[in-house]
């Protein structure tokens, strides 16, 4: 327990890594065998008590699951899925477990090492000591940045300077047949970073919003509808022929590992130019 209420108060003082963040939702998924005998009443409360600190509000969930045949005419099945969901106070971060799977994401997120990282190592905990499951099959761990610069992003040659020239390709002039003007696209590509880790990253000049404002999970800070170019990077680890232990230690290092990957992505990605003019500019809340 003093471990879990030192990681609060490390979560408490934490500060952005860029004064105007482009991040705009970062969530982590780690999938595991179904826990046996579900989640019992006592231990969701035993998770609550566990997390209290950090996020304090629960909610009882019931997902649906809709199953359909590929090989049969039939109706499609619906399984009634249930699930628990503990949040701060702001609703800007909360917590899923489900008996396969919990989930993670914040719309506040103040670093991987200073923030994410420990609030990670708080649930995991908590679910390695009172529910034990049998292993972990995936960790996933994606990074949705909205990049948005005043006055900039109504042509595709905006955003030279602030972007990788590398992800404008398809707005090059000799890829414009005549008379056509790009006014958005989207890429997608997928890097195998080891043998059993990967990354996938959608990309490209966008209007309205990646995340939707009005989403459970609120965001802190919602800029006026308009264009904005999308990294939507998602880092992921699967077992392959072993699955390993469900062991806090364990996680961590395969979610420094798909952290790290995303990392690299972004710094390639966005210019110096962008981080000095936007990402670190001072300037007042857009709300």
């Amino acid at each position: 327990m003093v471990t879990l209420l030192v990681i609060a108060e490390q979560l408490s003082c934490v500060t952005p890594p860029f004064r105007n963040p482009p991040l705009v939702l970062t969530v982590l998924e780690i999938r595991y065998p179904d826990i046996a005998g579900g989640l019992t009443v006592d231990a969701v409360a035993a998770i609550k008590e566990a997390v209290h600190d950090s996020l304090p509000i629960m909610v009882s969930l019931v997902e649906h699951q809709i199953g359909v045949a590929i090989d049969a005419p039939a109706p499609p099945q619906v399984t009634l899925r249930p699930s628990s969901r503990f949040c701060a106070r702001d609703q800007a971060t909360a917590l899923v477990v489900r008996n396969d799977a919990l989930v993670l994401e914040t719309t506040d997120y103040a670093g991987w090492a200073e923030h994410f990282g420990p609030l990670t190592r708080l649930v995991t905990e908590a679910l390695e000591r009172i529910c034990a499951p049998d292993g972990v099959l995936r960790i996933g761990l994606r990074y949705i940045d909205e990049i948005r610069v005043p006055g900039v992003g109504g042509e595709p040659e905006h955003w030279d300077g602030y972007i990788n020239p590398r992800l404008l390709a398809a707005a090059a002039a000799d890829l414009r047949p005549a008379g056509m003007n790009p006014t958005a696209w989207q890429g997608n590509i997928q890097y195998q970073t080891d043998a059993s880790c990967a990354l996938t990253v959608r990309y490209g000049p966008q209007t309205g919003y990646a995340v939707d404002p009005e989403g459970p999970t609120r965001r802190k800070s919602v800029f006026p509808s308009g264009p904005y170019f999308l990294l939507d990077s998602d880092a992921f680890w699967t077992s392959d022929n072993e699955i390993p232990k469900f062991a806090a230690d364990g996680i961590l290092e395969q979610c420094d590992r798909v952290h790290q990957a995303a990392s690299d992505f972004f710094k390639i990605a966005v210019t110096d130019k962008l981080r000095t003019e936007v990402f670190d500019r001072h300037t007042e809340d857009p709300t």
